[in-house]
């Protein structure tokens, strides 16, 4: 249980770092619109790993893991759906952090899964 929070916890830090990152990079080279377009893209990346990691929490089994799936590709369509229609957010800022902090859990969550493994 610890293990799972402290997992979670290091992925969506991380996520963060790169939102940060990416955010900076879109307020230095272009304007304050797109920073807080990148930041809102990879906030929402960091939901849905957080969401993801609570529903691996409280999961009852398959059928539930299942329903956290689909609930998480539910709100990431809501979330970037409400920032590029009803927020008007720039869409490249936006964008380019979700894949961006989407790519971090993606490899966050492989260098720890290749960290357990024990040598042959």
């Amino acid at each position: 249980m610890e293990t799972l929070r402290k997992g979670v916890r290091r992925v969506v830090l991380f996520q963060a770092s790169l939102t940060l990152l990416v955010a900076a990079v879109f307020g230095y080279t272009r304007d304050r619109a797109d920073f807080f377009s990148a930041l809102y893209g990879g906030a929402t990346a960091m939901l849905l790993s957080a969401w993801l990691g609570f529903g691996v929490w409280r999961s009852r089994g398959l059928g539930s893991l299942y329903a956290n799936a689909i609930t998480r590709y539910g709100i990431a369509v809501l979330c970037l759906g409400l920032g590029l229609g009803i927020l008007k957010l720039a869409p490249l800022p936006l964008i380019a952090a979700f894949a961006v902090a989407q790519f971090g859990f993606l490899a966050n969550v492989r260098s720890a899964t290749d960290a357990r493994r024990e040598p042959d």
